[in-house]
């Protein structure tokens, strides 16, 4: 079993993954808090984004056929799914026999 690819495969995902969780522990546990400064050019950045993103939303809010294209692209979305999956079972249904051929 130890000479198997699937095998050698999962090792090697698992101690990839030991090895980054291990050094992400190591860096967060060694690297001292970011100072007052770091933090509060962080939360500006935050707020100026906040700003931005807010003024965007009320420009969409007051635009008529942006709305109206936000509606009806709602309104389909639940049908499309629908079709979607339907679709997707006839292929799969169908997909089978036709490889057989």
């Amino acid at each position: 079993m130890l000479q198997k690819p699937y095998f050698k495969v999962f090792v090697w995902i698992v101690s990839s993954v030991f090895f980054f969780m291990a050094t992400a522990i190591t860096i967060s546990t060694l690297t001292i808090g970011p100072t007052e400064q770091e933090v509060m050019q962080y939360m500006a950045g935050m707020m100026g984004s906040m700003q931005s993103l807010m003024g965007l939303s009320m420009t969409l809010e007051g635009d008529g056929q942006l709305g109206a294209l936000i509606a009806l692209a709602s309104s389909i979305t639940i049908p499309l799914i629908v079709i979607s999956i339907i679709v997707a079972l006839i292929v799969r249904l169908n997909g089978g026999e036709a490889n057989d051929r």
